[in-house]
């Protein structure tokens, strides 16, 4: 008969020989997979439990660039919307229509200068007018404002001495066919100081802006301008020498 212990001894040294049971979810390292918790913001815990919870929502999506804002009304096209003038600049930002137009003539300056569009106008130092010569070309002007000087001969003397300082040989000259109108030039650039009112007129231009006969017929235009009219100098939006005769009464809307 064998004694107890004898017995025990060999099931103990087959417990010791049967390899360990790996942990759930353990690896040959023995790492254990990472389990989320109660603080992870995937899931929800509720009385000891957890569920499925939100994704993290992604940062909000870049506010769009805002557009780039369009030209200012004038700025590089007419535009008439304000309803006083036509209104152009090549490049000035919100141009504003002349306040006093000094006696010029929109559509005779186009004729007399063979210009095909008259464009616009607008205010900057002086007032410009603008003028298409050909399709497909850049813009043509004429500037008109008042200038200092008791007569258009000292006017034209102060302009001289100013000039000089960089152009030497400038010299002011009679008008031709402009008589008390005085011209100075330097090199493609034409100013003519104009009589006929209490403030000498300065028109400047360049050579390519009209011919010689053209501006002449101009000036002339400018000098005979009356000083003092009642009303606006335009016929319309466009600037006018005098403004036009009121229409007969009883005339239809428009007419004259």
């Amino acid at each position: 008969m064998l004694r107890p212990r004898l017995v025990v001894l060999p099931v103990l040294a087959l417990l010791l020989a049967c390899p360990q049971a790996q942990p759930p979810g353990g690896d040959p390292d023995g790492a254990r997979t990472p389990q989320a918790g109660a603080d992870d913001p995937r899931v929800v815990a509720d009385t000891g439990d957890l569920y499925p919870g939100k994704a993290p929502s992604s940062p909000p999506a870049a506010a769009p660039a805002p557009a780039e804002p369009g030209p200012s009304p004038g700025t590089g096209r007419t535009d008439e919307t304000n309803g006083k003038c036509r209104l152009f600049a090549p490049e000035l930002p919100n141009p504003e229509c002349c306040g006093q137009t000094l006696g010029f003539d929109a559509e005779a300056a186009r004729t007399l200068c063979g210009h095909q569009l008259y464009l616009g106008e607008s205010f900057h130092s002086s007032c410009g007018f603008f003028y298409l010569r050909e399709p497909a070309t850049p813009p043509t002007w004429l500037r008109l404002t008042t200038v200092r000087g008791e007569t258009p001969k000292q006017a034209a003397d102060e302009h001289v001495m100013v000039l000089q300082r960089t152009a030497k040989g400038v010299a002011a000259e009679p008008l031709p066919g402009v008589p008390g109108a005085f011209l100075v030039k330097n090199e493609e650039y034409r100013w003519a100081f104009l009589p006929g009112w209490k403030r000498v007129r300065l028109l400047t231009w360049k050579d390519t802006s009209c011919s010689d006969e053209g501006i002449t017929a101009l000036a002339r235009q400018i000098v005979a301008a009356p000083e003092d009219v009642a009303g606006p100098r335009r016929a319309g939006l466009l600037p006018v020498a005098a403004p036009p005769p009121p229409a007969p009464a009883g005339a239809p809307a428009g007419a004259g």
